[in-house]
């Protein structure tokens, strides 16, 4: 019985889902199949190589919700002091040369299509070749390459072509850089996709594929080995939840993002959003709290196979209310604040919301992490390898420092909102440490201002950490000055990642879905 909607952030991936709900396929399947085809037509931003995603998946039948944790891990023989860190006299950090984030230092073990094939086999009805099959399609005959992703080949291919030539190839058109809606194909990888729909991830992770990529990172300097990708799994785990409002918020635990989102949930519930005069009174409040939560997150959050902290007590009352104090301090004289932590580039990403006829939704994020990850291809794939390596910090002797075998921590936060245990909305977006702002601040225009998806999504976006200037998107000149006024630092962000929203509907109400204005996203009903 077909049926159901799908938001992703590319036309060619929102069809092939819709592709698999007219298969007779549930939401799981429409998604992964998504995700598959984003690993192709969204090259920037993702990859079957890419270094992470989460989930969340609602099954109706049994009215159970699942979070999949597929972040990836250190190799075995990384160590804390793998990565040189420099300091400016100004007290801005690097690394020489970003081998965290560019080469083959910077690669990890891959967990994108573990996480994928995962979800399909557990929760999935139809063949993994038929949820991969558009994305062989697309990237055996081509597919139209979009803005962001010429975008992102300009700023970051183009200017390292010197020392990554072969991944600028891979996406050239005849020796150039293509345009926008432009057809581009890549044969290798199609075979690579057609080799695993037939033989399984395994594969990737044990056989011919995994060979490859071991021997193009260490003939590259990294660490990677054999036993690090054969060892590798992806894993259902617990939700987090909290309430808010009366709504019932879920989020994947860490070392994702979702923690400080619900963090934050909690502690604007204990502020008068309905009070608050205008959205610059809200902006104002959010970014106290933001500081204040990033701030326990930068100090404290890592992989909780290696750093203690109990998600109920960060979001018990006294950890709230300890936080509330702070907000309220920051509210009456806002502060500069204090940079804890380097920032890595944030250019990639995609999130995926999909929802069937029987009630089965998901919400879905996978990443290269910055555009096209490392920059390193391994050869005769057409495969691109992410850079999860940039997730920790650099230095050792921190929560998220390097460790072998340890998760980063990292900023993905696909959520579910659900009222008296029936689903309501689920949101997720792209933008890297952005989403830690953009994400809850969705949720609360939709649940407090009682904003439409597609009005939330087109709110002005704003970003702090634990440091000022508040960041503010081009256009929110009104906002900027006000937020001054207010005491605050504030600056222009060019661009900010791109979110997508689905709501399920009851009774009467249909099922609805928005993608980010920003973007060229597509929803889709089927």
């Amino acid at each position: 019985m077909a049926g159901g909607m799908v938001v992703t952030p590319h036309p060619v991936a929102s069809d092939a889902a819709a592709r698999v709900l007219r298969a007779g396929g549930m939401a799981v399947d429409a998604a992964v199949a998504a995700g598959f085809s984003l690993s192709v037509v969204t090259p920037a931003s993702t990859g079957i190589a890419g270094y992470g995603g989460s989930a969340l998946i609602y099954d109706a039948q049994q009215h159970a919700l699942h979070a999949v944790d597929f972040d990836s891990r250190a190799p075995a023989a990384a160590s804390p002091d793998i990565f040189p860190v420099r300091e400016s006299s100004g007290g801005s950090l690097w690394v020489p040369g970003a081998a965290n984030v560019m080469g083959a230092q910077a690669v990890d073990v891959p967990g994108v299509l573990a996480g994928l094939t995962l979800m399909q086999r557990r929760f999935g009805t139809l063949s993994l070749r038929t949820v991969i099959e558009p994305a062989i399609e697309s990237a055996a005959e081509g597919y139209p390459i979009d803005e962001q992703n010429v975008l992102s080949i300009h700023e970051t291919l183009v200017p390292n072509a010197d020392l990554f030539p072969d991944v600028l190839n891979l996406f050239s058109v005849g020796g150039r850089v293509p345009e926008a809606g432009e057809l581009l194909r890549n044969p290798a990888l199609a075979r690579a996709l057609e080799a695993i729909s037939r033989d399984g991830p395994e594969l990737f992770y044990r056989g011919d594929i995994a060979g490859a990529i071991v021997k193009t990172v260490q003939a590259g300097g990294g660490r990677l080995t054999l036993d690090d990708l054969a060892s590798y799994e992806a894993k259902v785990v617990e939700p987090l939840r909290c309430t808010y409002r009366g709504f019932s918020i879920a989020a994947a635990p860490l070392p994702m993002g979702g923690l400080t989102t619900l963090q934050m949930l909690r502690v604007l519930e204990n502020f008068d959003v309905a009070g608050m005069r205008d959205d610059v009174a809200l902006v104002h409040c959010f970014v106290e709290i933001a500081k204040a939560c990033w701030r326990e997150r930068l100090l404290r959050y890592g992989d909780p196979d290696h750093a203690t902290v109990l998600a109920d007590e960060e979001l018990d009352e006294r950890r709230i209310t300890v936080l509330q104090r702070a907000v309220t301090a920051g509210l009456e004289l806002p502060s500069a604040g204090e940079v804890i932590s380097p920032d890595p580039s944030d250019s990639g990403t995609v999130h995926i919301c999909a929802a069937d006829c029987r009630g089965n939704v998901v919400t879905l994020t996978i990443t290269h992490g910055g555009g096209f990850g490392s920059l390193v291809v391994v050869p005769g794939t057409g495969i691109v390898l992410g850079h999860g390596m940039s997730r920790f910090d650099p230095r050792p002797g921190r929560p998220n420092s390097v460790a072998p075998r340890k998760r980063p921590l990292n900023n993905m936060n696909p959520l579910l909102v659900a009222k008296d245990g029936r689903p309501i909305f689920v949101i997720g977006g792209s933008g890297g440490r952005t989403l830690l702002c953009t994400v809850p601040y969705a949720v609360v225009r939709i649940i407090d201002r009682g904003d439409s998806l597609a009005a939330a999504l087109a709110a002005t976006r704003f970003h702090v950490e634990s440091a000022e200037p508040v960041q503010i998107e081009e256009g929110g000149a009104v906002l900027k000055t006000r937020l001054r006024r207010l005491g605050h630092q504030v600056r222009t962000r060019p661009r900010f990642g791109g979110v997508q929203a689905l709501a399920l509907g009851s009774g009467t109400e249909p099922m609805t879905a928005a993608t980010d204005p920003r973007w060229s996203g597509a929803v889709v009903s089927v």
